[in-house]
């Protein structure tokens, strides 16, 4: 639906900071140092522990300018203070701003802000919360989690930003913050690190000066550990969530004179492991389990092999900066390229009394261990980018006119493979030519009306252009004797089997061009899928010279060796028919270009240099797009783009209690969530329902109906509203306290029933159909979100400096999926297969640490993360056979040592 009723204003947010849970240092400002005194180049003294409320200087508005001084919601943290509770990527900043939820599902970071954000993991799929590193716009930020090294701080920008950071920042954006060089600065430090999970960590920096107005910056960064996971199962194979990741980065500053500065940098990340497969519940759900009796998640019963990920991700950018006498001008331009490559399987349960008798089926326990039904996911992704500003900072009028350009060609591939299937071998998305393009033009201002009363206002129009050419496919393959004595699928993807990907090169299965497909033809299309088939398949053997239409006289009697109920040949040992395709293979053919505007309006007034009053109003729209091909090159249906406005009033104060410095910020906050856009798993037949029924949407005759699709459209409308209060206190003794928190409401007002896509038409057709989704939260909007912090520092003359930091969080309970978990086919008796419910959990970090006498260039760090080890869902995936669930890291603790030279 596409519903813009304006609502009325109810409520708006809090602009809030975690100030410095511990080792918080005294912020950097974007621009590099140059002044040796400042420290702010990564010396010694850059790293020393604070407990004071410091000023924050972010650059959330392309400015600097103090937290406490912006009109704003936004979130500061320092590198030092995420690394000192044992932070090791953006996934674990989940739980540390209130109204930010991360989460990895299967490889693919979803950001949500104050239920803002996009399931839509495809390559045709935007994210609704923007992520920059160091300011440039990554459309796939698959491995950038280990970029969290020499950074100076995370930016958390709450709200709509499109007049701000532009591209699909409806929910808000993150932006990861690197030290910069430099100048005049000879610097390094080195640092080991050890934990739990046989975890080790190495990194280290050097800042050269190069004379007086140049400096170079190189940082490099080592972390593995063991997996997360357990097998416990009779396999004994290996199993997700284990890593082995590099990176490093350089960078190259030169200011020539006053007027100019040039920054070049560049990076490379390489994280290999075995990924994120998630721990399948199906199983414990459907015997009647309460997932609250198994104490481990990670505890699972694994089979066939160990998940494989290669993500490889680098990127160059300059940053060129001119001082002119009129305004400035800044030029930044970029490059990316991503490779993330990831081949799995899913643990089959995870482990509870009972599992492997459950586990056992017809063939016995071997052969359900002996599965290798797997997939494989690449996203092959080179983006552009250039940004042309010119800007003045000072005076009353404060502006910013610039012009933004994203270009990205992606190649993206799925496949998987349904070993023992019957009739379904696997699926295949291979679409080698991805395209998108975005251009805006937008203007910003804030003019001072008087020493205390500010205006802002801002527009920008952007356009954005997409399309794809591809194929997708179904397979399915069966052998038997007469009247079905005996059928069952064939064995593919066991040990040693690889999709061709990128290498196929039949797109079109008419190869010859008379308009029809012949059984040849599809099997030619199959076999030029794959480069090498495993050591125990064998398709190729029974289909690799040609289907015999009738019968298989010269096929193998039977599929392989394998014995039980479900594979047993016939008892004279013929087969009587051989079924080499009962699925779908059609092109995919889409384009789509959208254009949309955002603007925004604020007032701020200043009742003292430390009270500040502000109101807003500001829009961001995340682009639309088109779906999947309704059969063979046939109707891709489009969906526009959904639009978020933002209502704010806000209030920040530092005051003094006494002789303490105290701070207290508050706000409310009312977002209208309008053409909101779901994406699920849907089949054919379920999307031409959706759109009208065949009449409205003819499918070709080729097509298949229950081929099952990934699929977005504006199903919603909705309202989120609550209000948010952070504060702290600086107290004797070096304590400081600081809490935030957040009160959020976020319902569906008003929607179009839409498909329960938690079923498939085909398997359940009574329950694949529309339902009413109005009155729902939104997922991952917990209704309350409390963070406080207890930091304090301990300085002798003799044995140098002691701190330390107890941190501590609670999320109310919440859903993941928009259906709430509600059985509309079983209200009194819920299945628990349905469940998507997370309860309510506190948790708890702590830090500590030691600076000898001396310089304090030698520090030695100890940390416990997840002290209680809560493992709670961060995201749960619901299909007609599947309850996936993705878990926050385990508890992990270490030690690390840091010198400085």
């Amino acid at each position: 639906m596409r519903n813009r009723k304006t609502a009325l204003l109810c409520g708006a947010t809090l602009a809030f900071i975690l100030p410095g849970v511990a080792l918080a240092q005294t912020p950097q400002t974007e621009a590099p140092p140059q002044d040796p005194a400042n420290q702010e180049a990564g010396s010694p003294q850059a790293d020393d522990p604070a407990t004071t409320l410091d000023d924050v200087v972010v650059t959330v508005e392309r400015r600097e300018q103090n937290l406490q001084d912006y009109a704003g919601t936004a979130v500061a943290l320092s590198g030092a203070d995420l690394k000192a509770v044992g932070v090791q990527d953006i996934t674990d900043l989940e739980g540390r701003v209130p109204g930010l939820s991360v989460a990895n599902n299967g490889g693919n970071i979803e950001i949500y802000i104050r239920g803002v954000g996009s399931s839509n993991n495809t390559e045709l799929g935007d994210p609704a919360a923007a992520t920059h590193y160091d300011g440039v716009y990554l459309p796939r930020p698959a491995g950038i989690g280990s970029a969290f090294f020499d950074i100076q701080r995370v930016e958390v920008n709450i709200g709509p930003q499109g007049t701000l950071r532009g591209r699909n920042a409806t929910a808000g954006s993150v932006n990861i913050v690197t030290w910069k060089p430099g100048l005049n600065i000879l610097d390094a430090s080195a640092e080991v690190e050890i934990g739990n999970y046989q975890q080790r960590v190495f990194q280290g920096m050097l800042n050269l000066p190069i004379g007086e107005t140049a400096a170079l910056r190189i940082a490099g960064y080592h972390l593995e550990h063991d997996s997360y996971y357990t097998d416990v199962g009779p396999a004994q194979v290996g199993v997700a969530e284990a890593e082995d990741n590099n990176a490093g980065r350089i960078q190259f500053l030169w200011e020539p004179d006053s007027r100019w500065s040039i920054l070049l940098g560049a990076d490379y990340i390489r994280e290999t492991g075995s990924g994120y497969t998630g721990t399948n519940y199906a199983n414990p759900l459907g015997e009647g389990i309460d997932p609250d009796d198994i104490e481990d998640p990670r505890r699972v019963v694994a089979r066939a092999f160990t998940p494989e990920l290669d993500t490889r991700h680098w990127g160059a950018r300059a940053h060129i900066n001119y001082d002119g006498d009129l305004f400035d001008i800044e030029y930044t331009a970029s490059y990316r390229d991503l490779v993330y490559d990831y081949k799995a399987v899913t643990p089959i349960s995870p482990f509870y009394p009972g599992v492997l008798k459950n586990l056992t089926g017809p063939g016995g326990l071997g052969e359900t261990l002996d599965n290798f039904s797997q997939f494989q996911s690449i996203t092959d992704s080179q983006s552009k980018t250039h940004e042309l500003r010119f800007y003045d900072n000072e005076g009353p009028w404060i502006w910013s006119v610039g012009a933004f350009y994203l270009e990205e060609d992606q190649y993206s591939f799925l496949g998987s493979t349904g070993d023992r299937g019957l009739f379904f071998q696997g699926v295949e998305f291979n679409m080698p030519d991805v395209d998108t393009s975005s251009y805006a033009l937008y203007a910003d201002t804030t003019y001072s009306v008087t020493d205390r009363f500010r205006l802002t206002g801002g527009l920008r129009y952007t356009e954005d252009e997409k399309s794809r050419r591809g194929v997708a496919a179904r397979y399915g393959f069966a052998i038997g004797g007469d009247n079905f004595s005996c059928c069952g699928g064939v064995r593919v993807g066991t040990e040693g089997f690889e999709f061709a990907g990128r290498g196929r090169s039949i797109f079109n299965p008419d190869t010859d061009g008379n308009g029809t497909i012949s059984d040849q033809e599809v099997l030619n299309f199959y076999f030029n899928g794959v480069a090498r088939f495993g050591a125990r398949d064998n398709v190729q053997t029974i289909f690799g010279n040609g289907p015999v239409p009738g019968g298989a006289p010269n096929r193998p009697p039977c599929l392989d060796t394998i014995t039980g109920d479900f594979f047993v040949c016939p008892p004279d040992g013929t087969v009587s028919f051989a079924v080499p395709f009962a699925g779908q293979i059609f092109q995919q053919v889409g384009e789509s270009k959208i254009d949309f505007v955002d603007w925004r309006l604020r007032a701020e007034y200043d009742l003292s240099d430390d009270n500040l009053l502000y109101g807003l109003i500001t829009t961001g729209n995340k682009s639309g797009g088109f779906n999947d091909n309704i059969g063979n090159a046939g109707l891709a249906p489009t969906y526009g783009p959904e639009t978020v406005t933002l209502y704010e009033v806000g209030s920040k104060n530092e005051f003094y209690i006494g002789d303490y410095k105290a701070r207290l910020n508050g706000s409310l906050f009312y977002n209208d969530y309008s053409d909101q856009v779901l994406t699920s798993l849907l089949s054919v037949a379920q999307i031409v329902d959706f759109l009208g029924g065949p009449q409205e949407v003819p499918v070709p005759e080729d097509s298949s109906l229950a081929l099952v699709v990934s699929y977005s459209y504006n199903a919603a409308k909705s309202r989120i509203y609550g209000a948010q209060f952070e504060g702290g206190i600086d107290l004797p003794w070096n304590l400081g306290i600081d809490f935030n928190l957040l009160y959020l409401k976020a319902e569906v007002t008003e929607a179009e029933p839409i498909q329960d896509f938690r079923f498939q038409a085909d398997v359940a057709p009574d329950e694949a159909v529309f339902r009413s989704i109005e009155g729902k939260t939104l997922p991952r909007t917990p209704e309350w979100q409390f963070n406080i912090n207890l930091t304090q520092a301990f300085p002798t003359e003799r044995m140098g400096q002691f701190d330390y930091v107890i941190s501590s969080g609670y999320r109310s309970s919440m859903f993941t999926t928009i259906f709430n978990g509600q059985d509309y086919l079983q209200p009194d008796n819920p299945r628990r297969r349905l469940d998507d419910k997370v309860d309510g959990y506190w948790t708890f970090d702590v830090g500590f640490g030691w600076t000898p006498p001396g310089d304090g260039r030698v520090r030695l760090e100890g940390f416990v993360n997840n002290l209680t080890d809560e493992q709670n869902e961060a995201a749960i995936i619901i299909t007609q056979f599947d309850n996936t669930r993705f878990f926050t890291r385990p508890r992990t603790f270490g030690a690390r040592l840091r010198v400085q030279y």
